[in-house]
């Protein structure tokens, strides 16, 4: 009796889940096994990770267990550190040993890139993983409780400055969350301190304008809502290091700060660059139309790890992406365990939504692009729906409508 072909899936973040769920449709449980490996035993719902930052939404809240989707598609789930792949021997080296391939699919997700620039490791919080968030918002609390007891507005002035570096989809949509929470759940608890003049966030980018990657009408409503709510949209101004409390930019511009997030971009976790295969000048690997990496017919990727070109351009390092690409790789996993040869993947982008605080955020469907209320309902009904398990939806609604009738999560819990 001839062995099932064994598909190891390296990372369970959204590419590394939606193909779990596709194969379960496309794969009889006798054709293969399916292994998932993550050093993480849940499943990251990242694009609401801002709003753990901002003490809109509790951790629990954007964390699924990935054994429940492994096991319910009779695949199975391990947690470890993926230390690298021996391409030779189709191995998967993990901390708990070696696991063997027929196809390896790497999905790894992406890390924070900081650039080469001196002091943003140790001088900016990263907003890339849950305990990220926690950190973010365990120190947004801490600093309004040390400005309260500051006798001179000028030093609370200085605390109170929040930089965030990175006008991409998270820089904006964290800095406009902070302001929510300042203004409507932190305002009425700290009388002492004058919110209009004190308080202050800045975001910084070295592009043009803002969301870069998303039309230029999305970038127009974000920079309008930004001014509404006093965030102070600093463009064309690339940064060159961060100090303790200090952000300094290549024209010479420093910003003090007692705050600094960091979310200038991504960049491939260590076990994509190690693999010898063949890359972009980003570090990323090249696909074909099919996912296959280079020319090999073992080793998959896509989502953020895989530079897939299409119309001369690579596809955008986004969930969406990842989800849509999802159905194509499972098929053609599936019509490799069959010996039938793979479909090209052609991509078709549903559109843009980027939260821009209370009932305010911007869409782009097709050829339209709306803002306001309409957006911000189509926003919180894309989401509600992709997220998985009812126990999460129904957490998410009740947080949702609880942040917004009343304050945020505001005491400063571990």
């Amino acid at each position: 009796m001839r062995e099932k072909p064994r598909i190891v899936v390296v990372g369970g973040g959204f590419a590394g889940l939606h193909l779990i769920r596709q194969l379960e449709q496309r794969l009889r449980r006798d054709e293969a096994d399916v292994l998932v490996l993550d050093r993480n035993d849940y499943h990251l719902f990242t694009p609401l990770l801002y709003q753990v930052a901002t003490g809109e939404l509790p951790p629990h809240a954007v964390a699924y267990p990935l054994r429940q989707p492994t096991s319910h598609a009779g695949f199975r789930f391990r947690r470890t550190e993926v230390q690298g792949i021996d391409l030779d021997r189709r191995i998967v080296i993990t901390g708990d040993g070696e696991v063997p391939y027929d196809h390896v699919v790497v999905v790894p997700g992406s890390s924070a890139n900081d650039f080469g620039l001196p002091g943003v490791r140790s001088n900016a919080l990263p907003l890339k993983d849950l305990a990220d968030a926690q950190r973010i918002r365990k120190h947004i609390l801490g600093t309004f409780q040390r400005a309260a007891t500051f006798r001179e507005a000028a030093d609370r002035k200085v605390l109170l400055t929040f930089v965030v570096v990175g006008a991409g989809p998270t820089g904006v949509e964290v800095a406009s969350s902070m302001r929510d929470l300042m203004d409507h759940s932190l305002r009425p608890m700290y009388p002492e301190i004058d919110f209009a003049k004190e308080v202050s966030i800045v975001l910084i980018d070295g592009a043009e304008r803002p969301l870069t990657q998303m039309d230029q009408r999305l970038s127009l409503l974000a920079t309008k809502r930004l001014a509404q709510q006093r965030v102070t949209l600093v463009m064309r101004t690339p940064v060159s290091e961060v100090q303790p409390g200090i952000v300094r930019t290549r024209g010479g511009a420093v910003f003090h700060a007692g705050t600094i997030v960091w979310s200038g971009g991504v960049e491939m976790p260590a076990l994509v660059r190690g693999l010898d295969l063949p890359k972009a000048q980003d570090g990323r690997i090249r696909v074909d139309d099919h996912f296959r990496a280079g020319a090999r017919r073992d080793v998959w990727s896509f989502g953020d790890a895989a530079y897939f070109i299409q119309d001369g351009k690579p596809l955008a390092q986004q969930a969406q992406v990842a989800v849509l690409e999802a159905p194509r790789v499972a098929g053609n996993l599936a019509r490799a365990v069959r010996g039938e040869p793979p479909v090209a993947y052609r991509h078709y982008p549903k559109g843009d939504l980027i939260a821009l605080g209370r009932r305010q955020a911007g869409a782009q469907i097709g050829d339209r692009v709306f803002g306001g209320l309409p957006a911000w309902s189509v926003w919180r009904v894309n989401y509600l729906t992709q997220l998985l398990g009812i126990r999460n939806r129904t957490t998410l609604l009740t947080e949702w409508t609880l942040s917004y009738l009343s304050s945020r999560m505001v005491a400063d819990t571990p």
